[in-house]
């Protein structure tokens, strides 16, 4: 566990993003049937569901990657490159 400065451990403040990746989480609005199962797998909450849409704040993602397998239409895929 290592301080990444303010006083908090890195484990305390979960997995980040690296500055270097270009990756996201993508939705393919066709496949996607708005079940909301990724929704509930989110940690960090970036996903979310607003009359039958669904944003994913890329910004807020943490790339865990635990939606892509929750989708049981596979309509998120992640995307970009490292």
């Amino acid at each position: 566990m290592t301080d990444k400065g303010g006083g908090m451990k890195e484990a305390e403040m979960g997995p980040t993003r690296t500055s270097t990746s270009d990756m996201y989480v993508a939705v393919n609005y066709d496949h996607c049937s708005y079940c909301g199962a990724c929704v509930a797998v989110c940690p960090p909450d970036c996903i979310t569901l607003h009359d039958a849409t669904l944003i994913v704040d890329t910004e807020a993602c943490t790339l865990c990657r635990r939606c892509i397998p929750a989708c049981p239409t596979g309509a998120l895929t992640l995307e970009g490159a490292v």
